[in-house]
């Protein structure tokens, strides 16, 4: 520690003193002069150099000075020639702080290639992805002092160097973040006949992304807005996303533990998400995390697949499910996605096996119904004949009874209100498959009794929730 002090002593000594030379006192009035310009330490103006000219040293090792944009000292080989824009090193970045009201910047927008040259060597912080001290929350590995400056809330965790895990939140409509592991909260005050949005702007120049981001992670934390109408609509309260090339739907009400994956195209710049809040009385609140992930990353998730599940057992939900006594319904209209599941390693306890057969079986509930996607009846599976499950229904391709039965009673497409391989049964059975790569196809129409094998009106449909589980056939 003391070595530490003592070099720096001796290095602000030195910037002193070439700041108070005739030079440095000149270009330090011209500067502070300008009424446009304030001095903060916290911009990185000594990134400010010029990015079409490369370094060059002299016989004894020394930098040469170059035209460059760095308002440091001569020393350091940089001129104290301001860059045209001063506001592109910090506009749109650094969490929601705002900069002056003489211009509204939206960030790197011109894609300056310099700052993927300095993006290893940035003293304040290296953005890299952490977790908080009390394990709850995820951040962005920054100093202290700069996390707090820019509005983030400091929790210690897993980074290194001196770094603490700062926890990005927005509590606003409207904001653009850049940041991964970003926090949207719900405002205290929500008002009806209104929208409720935010830009995430995806830029791989910025110095907070460093890489070409190609999806984007959104966890549920807390979500719950107006409950659709009888005929599964969202016609009151809606979340939607623009901007993404994978089918996203419309959801309402409950969705708190849910998930979804953003597929961006090649030339994305930006993702949008707005809920539509209409007129109603019940509790509105949300509390969403998105995460950015590289075009690199181990966790992106299959092409298609709008949930991606990454454990060899769990549970598997639609948007809106509850294990409630509430008979309303609770299934939204034109839902269409894939459900995906990463083949896990089995039977750790002996050498791993990979995992050769996805289960589905019913969830454990107290009230609720586990399965609940069509039919007139309680506890009835599809019925018999061509137009069974023609409305909304999941497709589980290549689905069998579990046990074997010989011979096999194969069906891949399932529906009614009990999961069964049987027609009109009212004994669920386990569901497996061996087709890979593991996934699910969940598909509703717009309506519950509008169209042809209408579902009772008596008997809203829940949706399901449905246990999953990986093994060795």
């Amino acid at each position: 520690m003391l070595l530490q002090l003592i070099s720096f002593s001796v290095l602000f000594q030195l910037i002193a003193s070439e700041f108070n030379s005739s030079d440095a006192r000149n270009a330090r009035q011209r500067f502070f002069s300008d009424p446009y310009h304030s001095f903060n330490s916290f911009r990185p103006y000594w990134l400010n150099r010029s990015p079409f000219i490369a370094d060059t040293y002299d016989d004894v090792g020394m930098i040469e000075p170059v035209e460059g944009r760095s308002l440091l000292p001569s020393r350091f080989g940089l001129t104290s020639q301001l860059e045209d824009n001063p506001n592109d090193a910090v506009a749109g970045r650094f969490f929601n702080r705002r900069l002056s009201n003489r211009g509204q910047p939206t960030g790197n927008s011109n894609g300056n290639r310099f700052y993927s040259k300095m993006r290893n060597v940035n003293p304040l912080s290296n953005f890299m992805p952490c977790l908080s001290s009390t394990a709850e929350e995820m951040g962005v590995c920054l100093l202290a002092p700069v996390c707090s400056y820019y509005g983030g809330r400091a929790t210690g965790g897993d980074c290194r160097m001196g770094l603490t895990c700062c926890v990005n939140e927005v509590t606003s409509c409207g904001p653009l973040i850049t940041f991964n592991n970003t926090y949207w909260q719900s405002p205290s005050v929500i008002s009806s006949e209104t929208s409720c949005g935010l830009t995430i702007k995806l830029d791989q120049y910025l110095m907070e992304q460093k890489k070409p981001i190609c999806q984007i992670r959104l966890d549920f934390l807390a979500f719950s807005l107006a409950q659709p109408n009888a005929e599964s609509v969202c016609n009151v309260d809606s979340f939607q996303v623009a901007g993404a090339i994978n089918k996203v739907p419309v959801i309402c009400g409950d969705a708190n533990g849910q998930h979804m994956y953003l597929m961006l195209p090649r030339s994305s710049t930006s993702v949008q998400i707005v809920t539509t809040l209409g007129t109603a009385s019940g509790p509105r609140y949300w509390r969403i995390k998105i995460a950015m992930l590289s075009c690199d990353s181990e966790y992106l998730a299959p092409e298609d697949c709008l949930q991606y599940f990454t454990s060899s057992a769990g549970s598997v939900m639609t948007f809106n499910w509850m294990d409630t006594t509430n008979r309303a319904t609770r299934q939204l209209a034109s839902q269409d996605y894939y459900i995906c599941f990463r083949t896990e390693l089995v039977n750790r306890q002996a050498s791993g096996q990979v995992a050769t057969m996805l289960c589905l079986s019913h969830c454990q509930v107290s009230n609720g119904l586990p399965f609940s996607l069509s039919g007139n009846a309680e506890a009835r599976s599809q019925v018999v004949g061509s137009r069974a499950c023609a409305n909304d229904y999941i497709v589980f391709p290549g689905g069998f009874s579990f046990p074997w039965t010989d011979p096999p009673n194969q069906r891949d497409r399932f529906c009614g209100s009990l999961l069964s391989q049987n027609e009109e049964d009212d004994s669920p059975q386990t569901i497996c498959s061996t087709a890979k790569p593991f996934r699910l196809l969940y598909r509703t129409n717009g309506d519950e009794t509008l169209s042809v094998t209408a579902d009772s009106p008596r008997i809203g449909n829940q949706g399901f929730c449905l246990n999953f589980e990986q093994k060795l056939a």
